[in-house]
């Protein structure tokens, strides 16, 4: 197996664990159903986008609800599912498998759906109900959608600042990231003078620590030259630390000079990682944030109710 089933190609097997085994817990269906359809074990460890939830467990929760508000299943108790005699006679008729045009063959499970005739399509059954994936996952994909869109949104607009606003957004973002106390605790280097170095953070008020930053407002990537030129700045006054941030990539070879230099903390930040830090502690965003998510949210509501 190289994916995981379906949250629909999952509602036949749970029916046939529970005719086979009685009533089960949640946790005694889930383990079944890996058991019977031989999942691995590192599908299994699949996450939603957020992190929250298993995918797995979300898919086969989303299979329970759906055969329940068909009364294929029933909940004798909490947290416990048992099949009904509707789902015994489903099985009879040995289908091979069960999907949403099954269950809407149940009066129940069409009030669950509580749809118009608007909402279907041709043959009765709307493509959102006919999606693969459960409402939940497409609620997060929507939601990580919008974050992306909102990233290039981000990146774009930064690309157009002036080199010297670049240089102070970079400052103004790693403060926002806990470096330094406040702006007061980072100060710009004088063009022409820098050696390579674009900015320096206090990460306390005397100055006995610090990052030392370079910006590049780049469209092409960024090479080894410029981690070389960087590192030996560090060296002219004695730093250690040091950050590179760049509107755009990091070629290989200029990753694999950061490993290089081992004796130097020098953190390489792309224009992709660069942008989600900003959404993330909200540093130059907030116009363009409540554009793109207002924007977004139209078009992703627009296409759920579809």
């Amino acid at each position: 197996m190289n994916e995981l089933p379906k949250y629909n190609e999952l509602m036949l097997p749970v029916l046939k664990v529970l005719q086979d085994r009685g009533a089960q817990s949640n946790h005694e269906l889930r383990d079944a159903l890996i058991a019977s359809l031989q999942i691995p074990e590192e599908l299994l460890e699949h996450r939603l986008p957020s992190g929250n939830q298993r995918v797995f467990d979300g898919r086969v929760g989303w299979a329970r609800t759906y055969l329940s508000k068909a009364k294929l299943i029933t909940r004798p108790k909490r947290a416990t599912v048992e099949i009904t005699q509707e789902g015994k006679d489903l099985l009879k008729e040995n289908p091979y498998t069960i999907d949403l045009t099954i269950l809407k063959r149940y009066e129940s499970f069409k009030e669950f759906l509580g749809r118009n005739k608007e909402e279907q399509s041709d043959d009765g059954v709307s493509e959102k109900e006919t999606s693969d994936k459960t409402p939940v996952e497409q609620i997060e994909k929507g939601i990580l959608q919008i974050n992306r869109d909102l990233q290039d949104e981000v990146l774009q607009r930064v690309k157009q600042l002036p080199p010297e606003g670049f240089e102070q957004l970079v400052l103004r973002l790693l403060v926002g990231m806990g470096y330094g106390g406040s702006m007061a605790d980072v100060q710009g280097v004088s063009r022409g003078a820098d050696g390579g170095v674009d900015g320096v953070v206090n990460q306390d008020h005397l100055g006995l620590d610090r990052i030392y930053i370079q910006a590049k407002r780049w469209e092409g990537s960024v090479g080894s030259p410029v981690i070389h030129g960087f590192a030996g700045a560090l060296d002219i006054v004695g730093a250690k630390k040091g950050v590179i941030m760049t509107t755009s990539t990091f070629s290989k070879p200029a990753e694999e000079s950061v490993i290089k230099n081992n004796d130097k903390r020098i953190v390489l930040v792309d224009g992709q990682r660069m942008s989600e830090l900003m959404l993330k502690h909200g540093i130059g965003v907030s116009t363009i944030q409540t554009f793109v998510i207002q924007r977004m949210n139209e078009d992703f509501f627009l296409e759920m109710e579809t």
